[in-house]
């Protein structure tokens, strides 16, 4: 089942997917299933799905073939934001600010220029 949480149904749609092609089990060049198929095993609008697939060639990660269907576009590279977030939940429990971990930051991207 793709659909969970209080999300808007298209939003976990497009995260599903996102999260399919961000841990490899959807490459680029692979198919998705049609929107018909997503529908039907939702239970759910087509317009709906064309919604969540639609803001999944807008952040460029799947791109629509007409009359052949959506595939995952080539060198994707998508990372879950949750071990971030958690990182910097850790480091805000230790005492840090967020201006400090934004000053650290920046400090990091500078002398990655370098």
């Amino acid at each position: 089942m793709i659909i969970q949480g209080n999300a808007p149904i298209y939003e976990s749609i497009a995260t599903y997917f996102r999260k399919m092609i961000s841990i490899g089990v959807l490459k680029g060049g692979d198919a998705l299933p049609s929107v018909r198929e997503v529908a039907v095993s939702e239970g759910i609008n087509p317009n709906t799905v064309v919604r969540a697939y639609g803001i999944l060639v807008d952040e460029g990660l799947i791109v629509s073939m007409p009359k052949k269907g959506y595939f995952v576009t080539e060198g994707n590279l998508v990372h879950d934001p949750e071990p971030l977030r958690k990182a910097i939940r850790e480091l805000l429990s230790l005492g840090y600010t967020k201006e400090e971990i934004s000053k650290a930051l920046s400090e990091t991207e500078e002398s990655k220029n370098d």
